[in-house]
């Protein structure tokens, strides 16, 4: 396990290219994924990326800036990125949020599934991040 870290400005291409790759292979409505969000705002003393990387899949992709993170969970739907996004908001010792978006129910590409996320994310969080524009 060890996810792959990116740099923010790929987060919109991945997603695009992800779902290029289920459309070319047939598999676009049977392959869901999801996106999270998490923040450290209020959690200074962690900053070692290391730690998500090793409890995410090799086939996550761990995007982040500042302190604000978003995971694309590959063949993931809503409720497996609830589950594990609630397990880190518990080992962070915070309020379980449900910022998550999934594809295709929340969006069909990535500026759809990216508005929708950062919308959940200042509603639900309060939290405006640079990761989601």
């Amino acid at each position: 396990m060890s996810s792959i870290t990116f740099s923010k400005i790929n987060l919109a291409n991945l997603i695009d290219h992800h779902i290029a790759l289920l459309e070319r292979f047939g598999i676009k409505d049977e392959a869901p994924f999801s996106l999270i969000f998490f923040s450290l705002e209020e959690r200074k003393e962690i900053d070692n990326i290391e730690i998500f990387q090793k409890i995410l899949r090799r086939t996550d992709a761990l995007f982040n800036h500042d302190s604000h993170y978003v995971v694309m969970l590959t063949g993931t739907d809503w409720n497996g990125a609830t589950e594990l996004l609630a397990g880190i908001q518990e080992f962070l010792d915070q309020e379980a949020v449900d910022n998550i978006v999934s594809y295709p129910d929340d969006g069909q590409d990535s500026a759809t599934l990216i508005k929708k996320l950062r919308e959940n994310v200042e509603d639900n969080s309060n939290i405006t991040s640079e990761l989601l524009k």
